[in-house]
């Protein structure tokens, strides 16, 4: 497979080389004249409004060329090195890749926002690992810039930006061009027996012009990935007698409890194929933009790896097992393979202006995200498993699907930077609708015979918002600048169910207002305050989604409040050629922290959407940035961030008071690091550190380097580029150099090395 998958994106990376070559020394007839001519930039009306959420909030901004040197597979590598963001990407095209921003972990992704270009990527209907945003729907090589936006503290944006907001800006296209681009990578794995290599590829093709006043980009993006193995199964001590085994590994779980390791998940083989369009036009003061993203995901998982054997060497699936004299329970059930397939369809229209010789802009934008098809079949038992087909004809396997499930948003702005001709004074006002909707049914399952049998769990809903919001600001001398913002949001559930039970419907309202204020100090030198009220509303999944199975339940709650958070933020800057130096000081407190509780009980996994009654978090971060540093070829981005988040008060669980936050490290290092040797070479690398964090909300998951726990962890990436000539770029690269060993309750990937080739005519 390995060897398969080299040689199709080696050369795919190589294609065209020939072409390029001759290209860059003239001798493709005409090409030149085929360019359409460069046009001046155009500057986007809507990029012109709520400039104020920039200026009162934190941001940070990298642009594509600041990555050059970073192995950029997935438009989630854009943030990967940004200061005090957490990205839990298991594996490259992992689906289930949560962010978390400051005060919000990995798993509240119901606390950050992700847009492209004004499309939601954010995943408003469910939360956790479920809830990652579809960063899948943004190629990497489309991408211009990205915007980190930290805390609430603009109008513009809901309580869902608690943590913070991402904003993606594709390139706009302005001349003809067609890309060709071809990646293969692979990384070792040796985890309990295996030692293994798992490759993948991607391979991304686009063809953009601008024909007059119209430009079009059309591209497809291709990502296969084999991960390394997700899951280590382990068996608990049990005193019920069992029959001898061999091959397995005594060792402890993430709670420092004696376990045997029987088995891991194997690789999880994904592909993921996206198809772009995207179109803008502009005639007169008026700019049209619309966009299509289509992209369909296969999964597999059935690489699974048993290590029990009897004594004539066959496997042992299932019962209790003596190994080396201690008897422990293993479950055979964890071995059943899984196939997912997703098909989805993003699709958005905007159209800005402006108003006459008023000094006023408007953009009205809409969006409708639909998922056409999610099915998830688990089989009953492994197909290797001696009770596979007993289980399935019992119905035992799953099939579990999403009906009627998708979002629909539209925001209507508009602003001046000079109101009632003050040009000291700015306004900019909105309207925000959403409405997102869920439905899950999970059936009992034959998949030997592809029979559904009946329902195990249905359930599902739908949330929706109106809001109205404003922000005004006002620079009343050269050294003072005051900005008050308001968002009033009228939130409502509907039509929850869960089998036969349907929930009340719900309306609440809410009133968050933001103020900042900054003082100038000469030219460099500013400091800025920052203080906003936030408040979340629940999603559909904390609200409405029931699942229930043998070895887990999942438990929503249609009455949740909705999480309330006061936000602080004291910035201290100085500019200077080239760059800046930031320093953050940033504190938050938030009551009705929604937030899965966990817990065991006949061996069955309960998982709830309990409220924490508060939760206070706290921290600074320390930020430099510079380019051509002392005039030298060097570029630098460099950012440190301690966070201390803890239980304050937890009326369900008084013993939890005063323990950390889980998934919350107390520190992050990140350094970005790149020279160029010449105009035609140039090599960097990146950092990554995180010290380790808790799991667990009652933080008694003490152990490190084992399945389960929350690691510290150092990488070290490496890349280096070679321009051959104008139209074709060789790179290699190295991720997690080192070889570093460490979980994030999965175990992250291993050195993984690649190898990549770029045609541009």
């Amino acid at each position: 497979m390995a060897g398969c998958l080299g040689g199709i994106y080696l050369v795919a990376a190589m294609a065209g080389t020939s072409l390029a070559t001759a290209a860059a020394s003239g001798d493709v007839a005409g090409n030149e004249a085929n360019r359409s001519h460069t046009l001046e930039e155009m500057v986007v009306i809507a990029d012109r409004l709520f400039q104020d959420t920039t200026v009162v909030s934190p941001t940070s901004n990298v642009a594509a060329a600041d990555l050059g040197n970073t192995n950029l597979m997935t438009s989630e590598d854009f943030v990967l090195y940004e200061p005090n963001v957490s990205v839990r990407r298991r594996y490259i095209g992992d689906p289930n890749g949560t962010m978390g921003i400051r005060g919000a972990n990995m798993f509240q992704t119901t606390r950050s926002m992700v847009f492209a270009d004004g499309l939601p990527l954010h995943y408003l209907l469910q939360t956790s690992f479920s809830g990652s945003p579809r960063w899948s729907l943004v190629g990497p090589d489309e991408i211009d810039t990205t915007q980190v936006i930290y805390g609430p503290f603009s109008a513009e944006y809901s309580g869902n930006s608690m943590g913070g907001v991402v904003n993606i800006r594709t390139r706009r296209p302005s001349t003809r061009k067609v890309t060709l681009l071809g990646t293969y990578f692979s990384q070792a794995y040796d985890m309990l027996g295996r030692d293994d290599d798992y490759a993948g590829g991607r391979l991304y093709a686009a063809y953009e012009d601008r024909v007059g006043d119209l430009g079009f980009y059309i591209a497809y993006n291709r990502l296969d990935n084999e991960s390394q193995p997700m899951t280590h199964m382990a068996a608990t001590p049990s005193g019920t007698d069992g029959s001898p085994v061999t091959g397995g590994t005594k060792g402890i779980d993430d709670r420092e409890a004696d376990v045997l390791y029987y088995g891991d998940s194997g690789a999880e083989s994904a592909t993921t194929n996206l198809y772009k369009l995207k179109l803008d036009y502009e005639f007169g003061p008026i700019q049209l933009r619309g966009v299509v993203a289509y992209d369909d995901r296969d999964r597999r998982s059935e690489d699974f790896h048993h290590f029990l054997r009897d004594a004539i060497g066959a496997t042992v699936w299932d019962g209790y097992v003596s190994f080396n004299d201690v008897t422990y329970d293993a479950n055979g059930s964890a071995f059943q393979h899984r196939y997912q397939e997703r098909e989805s369809l993003l699709v958005g229209f905007g159209i800005s202006s402006l108003i006459g010789d008023s000094g006023w802009l408007f953009d009205l934008y809409a969006t409708n995200f639909d998922i056409l098809k999610d099915e998830e079949i688990r089989t009953a038992r492994n197909p290797a498993d001696p009770e596979f087909e007993a289980q399935n004809s019992a119905f035992r396997g799953r099939l579990t699907e999403y009906d009627d499930t998708g979002w629909q948003t539209v925001d209507l702005r508009a602003g001046t930077e000079s109101l009632l001709n003050n040009s000291d004074m700015r306004l900019s006002v909105g309207y925000h609708y959403d409405r997102y909707e869920l439905g899950l049914v999970a059936h009992n399952y034959d998949s030997i015979s592809d029979e559904i049998g009946g329902v195990r769990s249905a359930s599902g809903g739908r949330t929706g918002t109106h809001a109205l919001y404003a922000q005004w600001g006002w620079e009343f001398s050269d050294r003072w600048d005051l900005a008050l913002g308001l968002r009033y949001e009228d939130w409502h559930g509907r039509e929850g169910f869960f089998g036969d039970t349907e929930h009340d419907n719900r309306d609440e309202t809410a009133l968050s207002p933001k103020f900042s204020i900054a003082r100038f100090m000469g030219d460099r030198w500013v400091v800025r305050y920052s203080a906003a009220r936030a408040v979340r509303f629940p999603v559909t999944e904390e609200l409405y989604q029931n699942v229930r199975s043998t070895t887990s339940i999942s438990v929503a709650d249609a009455q949740l409040a909705p999480e309330d958070g006061i936000h602080h933020n004291l910035m201290l800057e100085k500019s200077f050629s080239g760059g800046y130096v930031r320093m953050n000081l940033w504190a938050e407190s938030i009551e009705d922290t929604i937030f899965n509780q966990n817990g065991t009980i006949n061996g069955v996994n309960i998982r709830t959407f309990l409220p924490i009654d508060e939760v206070e978090a706290e921290g600074v971060e320390l930020i430099y940035n510079a380019s051509n540093v002392a005039d030298t070829a060097w570029d630098l981005r460099f950012n440190v961030a301690y966070t201390r988040a803890k239980i304050v008060k937890n009326t369900v669980n008084p013993d939890l008071e005063g323990n950390y936050f889980p998934r919350m490290p107390r520190w992050r290092i990140n350094l970005l690091a790149s020279y160029a040797f010449s105009p035609r070479w140039d090599a960097g690398g990146g950092l990554r550190y995180a010290s380790s964090s808790f799991g667990d909300l009652d933080n008694g998951d003490t152990a490190a380097n084992v399945f389960g726990a929350q690691d510290d962890f150092l990488f070290v990436n490496f890349k280096t580029n070679w321009s051959v000539n104008e139209n074709l770029r060789l790179s290699l690269g190295i991720d997690n150099l080192l070889g570093e060993e460490a979980f994030v309750h999965h175990p992250w990937p291993g050195r993984t090395v690649f190898f990549e080739g770029k045609v541009a005519l």
